[in-house]
């Protein structure tokens, strides 16, 4: 199998169980079978689930970077360095603002609130989902372009409108007309755009 077309299907892959344990009837099966333990525990580990899985991603993509397709010259990638900086240090910011207890799952383990108020104020005010902007951001400055680049940051950029698209059915049915009002007035994924 090609390069670029493995490592595609490799995020699809990934993205599809993240999707997948991210969804209610995950949470449901994890609540029949342990009950209070695992709803305490279901966030931490589908977390650490995420990110472990995340790493033979990075590798499958390392070991099928391809052929170069675009390398920007300066001053370009110093321009693209800096909007990626200033994309990771917003990325940041909102991660701070999305309750990090909560959104880690420390503040379950706790027997804190599993489901914050819905946040609206901030970077959450300019677009509903600003950490996936933001990733997208950081995906698509980099100054060199390989095709299991590429392919990467497309099957990411699915991934995200997919999930997104997902994420928004769930939050209205967690918060209803509140985040119905939201939607109508913010964007989802672009400022003023989309």
């Amino acid at each position: 199998m090609q390069g670029p077309v493995l490592v595609f299907i490799a995020v699809l892959g990934w993205g599809a169980l993240h999707s997948l344990l991210a969804g209610r009837s995950a949470k449901a099966v994890v609540r029949r079978r342990f009950g209070p333990l695992g709803e305490k525990l279901y966030r931490i580990v589908y977390n650490a689930a995420a990110a472990i899985t995340l790493i033979p991603l990075l590798a499958v993509l390392a070991g099928n970077l391809g052929p170069v397709l675009v390398k920007i010259p300066w001053p370009g990638w110093l321009v693209m360095a800096f909007g990626q900086l200033a994309a990771f240090a917003l990325l940041g910011f909102s991660f701070l603002q999305s309750d990090p207890p909560g959104f880690l799952g420390l503040r379950q383990l706790g027997g804190g609130q599993a489901d914050p108020p819905l946040f609206t104020s901030g970077a959450y005010s300019i677009v509903r989902h600003p950490m996936y902007s933001l990733g997208l951001l950081l995906l698509w400055l980099f100054p060199i372009l390989t095709a299991g680049i590429l392919a990467f940051d497309l099957g990411i950029t699915l991934y995200i409108l997919v999930g997104s698209e997902l994420e928004e059915r769930k939050l209205i049915e967690e918060y209803g007309d509140e985040y119905r009002r939201y939607q109508k007035k913010v964007a989802r994924l672009i400022p003023y755009i989309y």
